[in-house]
């Protein structure tokens, strides 16, 4: 065993020398197991980032040195190809305090994930519009390096603090203090139709949406609305301009992260919200109905005029298909929240109620053609994947505890989690629960919890009554998957994350959700509570953070997981090699000792 040295008590993180193997041996183990072509994915929060000292305004950059970082050590360790970031609209805050990235807009970037370091520093680009005093307020006011503060930067809808320093790198374009280079893309950027139609609606929206709330309703009828939109472009040029500015830095950043991110051997993933903002509301009255939220009542969130979104010429269509383009020109591939709608579309409208439109598979070949068409004709369909849990329409025959699954659900990624075991309308199942519903292993992503349920650790020490039962259900499950005695699983947490986590690589694609990965019981959104939601900052020492979880028993272990299921498929004894080298990093990285690879290389000299 390569761990026999004099001071064995020092484990945990892996020194140097040892990276290649472990890499190795993970690779085989996929290969063994025959997961190895699948899609393994880490769900992120771009703002809980680590943030550098010096560097921090309260909310984590994706653009950062501190977050490539981090995300290469994931990769390492967790053995992902893809992240999942959470949307990245401009806020819109629909509650006191409450910044749930599922509220922002969906045709923008937020002005939040603008990295002002990176334009201060890269002059040979941006040239002298911005210095380290323009963004020194945004720092002074920072409070803790522990908890996301949206307060610094957001502030509230019309006023983000982080506009302060934007505007001084605004001014100082036009009074030529780009280079040459800033200058001429960001008048080719201002030439897209997105910015010339809609991004100078959305811009109006706060000089003018009090005094004009139906200015767009019906627009193309009305010459009269048209001349005085032109008026009011022409009245707020500069203010149409800003917010162009803004777009163009913001999405100039978020491409520049993806391009990082895409050397590394990583995808990344956007997250398309189903809803759209009050401001796009405003700026496309005609694409919504009216009254009417998607999904349930107390979501709150628009819905777009189903009956019309397939008719190209209607402004439902229209803004559809921005939303859908402006996700795919930004993403290698994207995760569309609340995916069953696109199947069968439910909305509440005050006064008549809950209503049901079946799109059928419309709206699916829809997307995939658009894709190819935007991303080109060999782009892999199974980089578009739908959020099919919640709805149990997607399923029959509950009633004879039977389901199947709804055949439009076919022939696309479904992704799910195993946050419930039990076989009733309550919940759904463990992974084998899917296959048997009639979905293929290329039609399905798992993973141990979605973003608004109970995180991994929390369910675990059954901080809530309701995770008694869900452990009880996975119990028998997971005891005799991987023969482990069922009150081992029911008495010890360390145990029950283990065997979850294990779960999901007896299939071939999986997501993490980075709570868990991190071993934290912080819940991210804790649904209708209007405080303290999606507030969870990684640790600025990520490492020790990471190695701490894993030494705590709480954190997610690769080789554990990769072990337990080579074993509960018998495949150990035909590979004795790689198991007998999982087992070994499984047990080296849970020892507690070192908890940073420079640490691992002073211990490990020469090994």
């Amino acid at each position: 065993m390569y761990i026999k040295i004099d001071n064995v008590s020092h484990k945990a993180a892996l020194p140097t020398s040892r990276k290649a193997d472990y890499a190795a041996t993970v690779n085989s183990a996929k290969k063994i197991l025959g997961i190895d072509g699948g899609l393994s994915l880490l769900k992120l929060h771009s703002a809980s980032m680590p943030c550098q000292k010096h560097h921090d305004s309260g909310i984590g950059k994706l653009n950062s040195e501190v977050a490539m970082k981090f995300i290469e050590m994931m990769a390492f360790y967790t053995g992902i190809n893809a992240i999942k970031e959470f949307p990245f609209g401009q806020a819109t805050k629909t509650y006191s305090r409450y910044y749930g990235p599922y509220n922002k807009t969906s045709l923008t970037i937020g002005e939040e994930n603008i990295n002002l370091t990176n334009i201060i520093e890269n002059k040979g680009y941006y040239g002298n519009i911005l210095t380290y005093n323009d963004r020194s307020k945004l720092e002074s006011d920072r409070k803790s390096p522990y908890a996301i503060h949206y307060e610094i930067e957001l502030g509230t809808d019309d006023n983000y603090p982080i506009k302060e320093p934007l505007k001084i790198a605004y001014n100082n374009y036009k009074k030529g203090f780009s280079t040459k280079k800033f200058a001429n893309d960001f008048d080719e950027y201002k030439k897209q139709e997105i910015v010339q139609n809609t991004y100078s609606r959305l811009a109006l929206y706060p000089v003018i949406h009090n005094a004009e709330p139906y200015l767009f309703e019906k627009l193309e009828q009305y010459p009269e609305k048209q001349k005085k939109f032109e008026q009011y472009k022409k009245q707020f040029q500069d203010q149409i301009d800003f917010f162009n500015f803004c777009q163009f830095l913001a999405q100039r950043e978020h491409n520049e992260a993806k391009t990082k991110i895409n050397k590394m051997g990583i995808d990344l993933f956007g997250d398309c919200l189903i809803g759209f903002s009050k401001q796009e509301i405003w700026a496309h009255p005609d694409a919504f109905m009216k009254n009417t939220s998607i999904g349930n009542d107390e979501w709150g969130l628009p819905s777009l005029k189903f009956e019309e979104i397939l008719d190209k010429k209607s402004e439902a269509h229209k803004v559809f298909d921005d939303k859908i383009s402006f996700f795919l020109k930004h993403y290698d591939g994207v995760r569309f929240d609340v995916g069953w709608c696109y199947a069968i579309a439910k909305t509440y409208t005050k006064g008549i109620g809950t209503r049901y439109f079946d799109m059928g598979h419309q709206l699916f070949d829809f997307i995939e053609k658009r894709a190819k068409e935007i991303k080109g004709s060999n782009f892999d369909t199974k980089k578009l994947i739908y959020e099919t849990l919640g709805f149990d329409k997607m399923y029959s025959g509950w009633e004879i505890n039977k389901p199947k699954v709804n055949p439009n659900m076919k022939n696309i990624v479904n992704i799910a989690t195993t946050e419930y075991e039990h076989k009733n309308k309550a919940g759904w199942g463990y992974p084998e629960f899917y296959i048997e519903t009639g979905l293929t292993e290329d039609e399905l992503i798992i993973g141990t919890n979605n973003h608004d349920g109970s995180n991994l650790r929390a369910m675990a020490e059954g901080t809530r009554p309701v995770y008694e039962k869900q452990i009880q259900d996975a119990a028998p499950i997971l005891s005799k998957q991987f023969n482990i005695p069922i009150k081992k699983i029911l008495n010890n947490p360390s145990q029950f994350i283990k065997a979850k986590f294990a779960q999901l690589f007896t299939l071939k694609n999986q997501f993490l959700y980075f709570v868990d990965v991190l071993g934290s019981r912080e819940d991210m959104d804790c649904q209708n509570a209007y405080t303290g939601n999606y507030r969870f900052r990684i640790d600025e020492n990520f490492e020790r953070q990471y190695h701490n979880a894993l030494q705590q028993g709480f954190g997610f272990n690769l080789p554990e997981s990769l072990r337990m299921v080579m074993k509960s498929k018998n495949l150990d004894k035909n590979n004795p090699d790689i198991y007998s080298k999982l087992t070994e990093y499984a047990s080296f990285l849970r020892k507690s000792g070192a908890k940073t690879e420079e640490d691992a290389n002073k211990y490990y000299k020469g090994i």
